[in-house]
């Protein structure tokens, strides 16, 4: 599996998949422009593209997805309930913790708790390499823990450090709406996750969707360092911080 993070924030999020012949996007949430010239960076053609997941309506999450499908017809899962919002024909419907097959590639979409409609994260899976790909949500329920453990790589929301954003100069009702169950994770709430999460299997940590205003890779290091620390978790999986800017570098699992 290769894994590449296109952009992350509230600005636009795309990332690449690619197992076999499977070469699919999650979530399109910048310009056509922008991911075209991330895949040509890795000799990937947009035209190559067979697969798209969508884990929720919001425009940082479709922005460019209608121009994809104007130049391009690669297959598009998303929820009944996303699509209630995007109407988009012939899509493939999914339900949580429902599997979809793909070939060899197993894709688990995962419930969160969101504001918007239906929303999904993902477990990607081929064969003994796994990704688990959680954003934009205030919280993962207990029950999914079996199913979230110790996978290769984890590209996990940590949005927002709580100090910074109330003292932030965002107004009330949006520090509310990112603070709640339906927000997003805050760096407290993503290392403790992560903590009971990963396992002897996982080798990366994709820090996502950070905040550019209420967050810090500093803070975010500190944070996560102190909680890995109380539970005696070494940490020995490789850590980066996806961009909102700039694509990282590809990864080979």
């Amino acid at each position: 599996m290769q894994f590449l993070s296109i952009a992350s924030g509230s600005k636009g999020n795309a990332s690449f998949i690619q197992t076999g012949d499977i070469k699919a996007l999650i979530d399109v949430g910048v310009s056509y422009t922008t991911i075209k010239n991330a895949l040509k960076a890795i000799d990937i053609d947009m035209g190559e593209i067979t697969h798209v997941f969508i884990t929720h309506e919001h425009t940082d999450h479709i922005h460019g997805l209608k121009m994809l499908l104007k130049h391009h017809q690669p297959k598009v899962y998303l929820t009944k309930g996303t699509n209630n919002r995007l109407n988009i024909k012939g899509a493939n419907i999914i339900k949580a913790l429902e599997e979809v097959w793909i070939n060899t590639l197993k894709v688990l979409p995962i419930p969160l708790s969101h504001d918007a409609s239906e929303p999904v994260g993902f477990v990607f899976q081929s064969k003994d390499k796994s990704i688990c790909y959680l954003t934009d949500t205030g919280y993962i329920l207990n029950d999914l823990t079996p199913l979230l453990s110790n996978h290769t790589l984890y590209y996990l929301e940590t949005n927002h450090d709580p100090y910074t954003l109330l003292h932030s100069k965002r107004p009330y009702h949006l520090i509310r709406r990112i603070m709640n169950e339906k927000g997003h994770l805050s760096n407290e709430d993503a290392a403790y996750y992560f903590s009971i999460l990963q396992g002897e299997n996982t080798t990366h940590l994709i820090h996502a969707h950070i905040s550019e205003e209420c967050n810090h890779h500093n803070i975010i290091n500190h944070t996560f360092n102190q909680v890995l620390l109380a539970q005696g978790i070494k940490r020995e999986h490789t850590v980066l911080f996806a961009k909102q800017n700039e694509p990282l570098e590809l990864i080979k699992l």
